[in-house]
């Protein structure tokens, strides 16, 4: 790449700091780069935040709390559990609540069982 682009292949996207057309940002230790139209940042920054809530892991702390709730409330759907720890002060997205009963095999049955 070097060669190529005139870049350095371990840290290329650096190059693009003082591009006009980007705006870069400090998000969890790493520089992410975002469009500098207001409207096409905007849009950007959400969809990242939607999928950071939903690629993340709760903290054990949270997925207790998540799993105190879910057998005290059942009926609750994943955005009325978030909003139910909310006030407890646990904030987890329900995509993540979503993520997380997924990822360790606890969907909810929709019909009953056989006898």
């Amino acid at each position: 790449m070097r060669s190529l682009l005139g870049l350095d292949p371990r840290s290329f996207l650096s190059a693009f700091a003082n591009d006009p057309h980007l705006r870069r940002e400090k998000t969890q230790g790493r520089f992410v780069y975002y469009g500098a139209d207001a409207a096409v940042y905007k849009g950007q920054r959400e969809r990242r935040g939607l999928l950071q809530a939903a690629c993340r892991s709760p903290t054990p702390s949270e997925a207790l709390a998540i799993l105190v709730e879910k057998i005290k409330h059942p009926a609750l759907s994943h955005e009325a559990l978030s909003r139910q720890l909310r006030k407890q002060k646990v904030l987890v997205e329900a995509e993540t609540i979503e993520n997380f009963f997924l990822r360790h095999g606890l969907t909810v049955k929709k019909t009953p069982p056989s006898i």
